[in-house]
């Protein structure tokens, strides 16, 4: 039975990430967890795919940003690699249950309501930099920063579909090969590599996801995947408790 709920959620979040940058690690994490898959293995199924998914919307977009490059490079990752090996080395002191689900409530609220967050967002760009430190932290710890990452890309973008979604798939390709090269090299000896057939269905489901990409406007763009991610984090806790 978890095959199938494996199956399942893997091809729906194929294509939700397909659309909008994000979506297997975001929500397939937390999915994971629930079915009683341990934090390394985990990654190990969902990174060769999301990483993939990345790939492709990097190289097909239109969009470059140096800027944001570089400053991703410097300010993120090194937290990023930092606290996954935290998360790692100490996994059975932490429950990660609670916190995907805390973060998924906190960061869906806060792009839900933008008029509230239109009052911080002076203070945003100000500190812009301290918040991909935090990206990379909450993404190092919980496998969870993708939240983040997309209100993130949102801000910096102007609600930009084509220039969040560069960002988006950036930051998660640069995550996911750092964070995938580290769960290598710190817990091959338990990890399984009997899944990763499911890149092939990532190559076969990214194409046809692009015509409802294109169909979406850019005020949508955030608007849907973050009503998702509200209800999900609410079922986690619910789940839970």
């Amino acid at each position: 039975m978890d095959t199938i709920f494996e199956f399942i959620i893997i091809t729906f979040l194929i294509i939700i990430q397909s659309i909008f940058g994000v979506g297997l690690l975001l929500f397939g994490t937390p999915s994971f967890l629930i079915l009683g898959y341990d934090f390394a293995n985990t990654i190990n199924i969902l990174m060769p795919v999301s990483i993939t998914i990345s790939i492709l919307q990097f190289f097909r977009s239109r969009v470059r940003d140096q800027k944001f490059i570089d400053e991703y490079n410097l300010f993120c990752l090194p937290f990023l690699v930092l606290f996954l090996i935290v998360a790692l080395k100490f996994k059975y002191f932490f429950d990660f249950k609670i916190l995907v689900g805390l973060l998924l409530i906190f960061s869906s609220i806060l792009i839900l309501n933008k008029r509230k967050f239109s009052s911080f967002k002076k203070t945003f760009f100000k500190f812009k930099k301290f918040v991909l430190i935090g990206i990379g932290c909450v993404h190092g710890l919980t496998n969870m920063g993708g939240s983040f990452l997309a209100i993130y890309s949102t801000l910096v973008s102007h609600n930009k579909k084509e220039i969040a979604r560069f960002y988006i798939c950036y930051g998660y390709l640069i995550m996911g090969i750092l964070q995938y090269f580290t769960v290598l090299l710190i817990s091959y000896k338990t990890l399984e590599f009997t899944k990763l057939f499911y890149i092939l269905f990532a190559l076969i489901l990214y194409f046809p996801s692009q015509n409802i990409f294109k169909n979406i406007n850019d005020k949508k763009f955030s608007k849907y995947i973050n009503i998702i991610a509200l209800i999900y984090g609410i079922l986690i806790l619910v789940t839970y408790y």
